[in-house]
């Protein structure tokens, strides 16, 4: 089994969705971490919203201490509940800026449900991690 934390502390890389035939990638901040589940948020005027409700398969990679590379993949879900909105504006106040408030039915909040994650590095090569 895989430690997760990592996330917590390693927050930026890069997001992967799928946009009919091809795959868009971007920088993109994770928010936090519970259990199997890693936080995001965005705007529902956005592109990467539009292509998640539509092929919700995702990946995002980071690169960290433990493991040069690491690669979560799985499947989006979007939550509504206000509490998880309020926690995505305490972690990042420039939201408020952008959204006003957690109450913003532009502002989204989700969660890749993961199911796999993969690792590289020259010393160990590549690993992959059912979850």
């Amino acid at each position: 089994m895989i430690n997760l934390d990592f996330l917590n502390k390693n927050v930026i890389g890069t997001f992967s969705t799928i946009d009919g035939d091809l795959i868009q990638t971007r920088m993109f901040q994770s928010l936090w971490v519970e259990g199997n589940k890693a936080f995001f948020c965005t705007g529902a005027k956005k592109d990467v919203f539009k292509e998640l409700t539509k092929n919700n398969s995702v990946a995002f990679c980071i690169e960290n201490n433990q493991s040069p590379v690491v690669s979560i993949n799985g499947f989006v879900t979007f939550v509504e509940d206000i509490n998880y909105k309020e926690k995505a504006f305490k972690i990042l106040p420039m939201l408020e800026k952008i959204y006003t408030s957690p109450e913003n039915p532009d502002f989204k909040v989700f969660y890749i449900n993961i199911k796999e994650v993969k690792t590289f590095s020259f010393e160990e090569g590549p690993k992959k991690y059912t979850l």
